[in-house]
C-alpha cells in the first residue's frame, strides 16, 4: 500500500464519510495528540525504519497497529480485468480522492457488482450508489439470513436500491477485446449441513451458470494483515 499523508489509517480510509464524518474523526484524533503524542506521517515500515532501528533510537515498548489492508482475491479467471477492484483497496482509493491525498480519480461505471456480505461490501454497494452508479448490486454466496454485515447497513442499502443476487456463488470474471470487464458469470447455490462457522455451507446447483452484465466489479470478501515487512 501507499504511505498515508493523514492519521486515521483504516478509519480515515477504510470508512466513508457518511458512517463517519472526517470532522469528528480529526476532533478524536487532534483531542489524543494534544496530550503531547508526537507523529511522523507518509513513512514505511520495513523501508523508513525497522523494529530494529526503533529498539535502537531507545523505545523500550512497540506496538504494531498496522491494521488489515489486505484483501482476499476471489481466485476466479478474470478478476484482474480493468474495471475490477478489491473493497479496502477501492474504499481507500475513493476517501483519497475525496480528501485530496492523492492517486487518479476513480471511473465509476453504470452497472455495478459487489461481491461480499459484510460491511465492507456494503459499505461498497452505498459508496457507489452516492458516487451516482445507475445499478448496483451485491452477489452473496449465502442468504441474507447469513450475511455478516450490521442488520442496520443493509436495510440501509436495500432503501437506496441496491439490488440482492443471494445463493450466488462467482466462478469466473468475462471481459471484452480491450480487456475491460463486461459480465460476472456465477453459479446458484443452495444450502447444505452446515459449516465449522456453524452456518449452512452453500453447495453449488450444476448447470446452474448465470451472467451479470457489469462494467465494474468490486469484490469484498474479507481482508487480513499486510505482513510484507517481516
Amino acid at each position: 500500500f501507499d504511505m498515508m499523508p493523514k492519521l486515521g489509517g483504516m478509519v480515515r480510509y477504510g470508512i466513508p464519510e457518511y458512517r463517519l464524518p472526517k470532522k469528528v474523526l480529526q476532533w478524536e484524533i487532534d483531542g489524543i495528540l494534544n496530550m503531547g503524542i508526537e507523529t511522523r506521517t507518509d513513512v514505511k515500515l520495513g523501508v523508513d525504519f525497522t523494529i530494529r532501528s526503533l529498539v535502537a533510537a531507545g523505545y523500550q515498548a512497540i506496538f504494531l497497529g498496522i491494521g488489515a489492508w489486505k484483501d482476499y482475491n476471489l481466485g476466479v479467471e478474470g478478476e484482474n480485468l480493468k474495471g475490477c477492484y478489491t473493497g479496502i483497496d477501492f474504499l481507500t482509493k475513493f476517501a483519497r480522492n475525496q480528501q485530496g491525498d492523492g492517486g487518479p480519480k476513480l471511473p465509476i461505471g453504470k452497472k455495478c457488482a459487489v461481491i461480499g456480505g459484510g460491511n465492507t461490501a456494503i459499505d461498497c454497494v452505498r459508496t457507489l450508489i452516492r458516487l451516482g452508479a445507475e445499478e448496483v448490486s451485491i452477489v452473496y454466496r449465502r442468504t441474507r439470513k447469513e450475511m455478516p454485515a450490521n442488520e442496520v447497513e443493509i436495510v440501509a442499502a436495500e432503501h437506496e436500491g441496491v439490488k440482492f443476487h443471494f445463493l450466488a456463488a462467482p466462478v469466473r470474471v468475462i471481459g471484452d477485446e480491450n480487456g475491460k470487464v463486461t459480465q460476472l458469470e456465477y453459479l446458484r447455490m443452495e444450502l447444505g449441513e452446515p459449516d465449522a462457522s456453524g452456518r449452512r455451507r452453500p453447495v453449488p446447483v450444476e448447470g446452474s451458470e448465470t451472467r451479470l452484465d457489469v462494467d465494474m466489479l468490486v469484490t469484498a470478501i474479507g481482508q487480513g494483515p499486510d505482513v510484507g515487512f517481516t
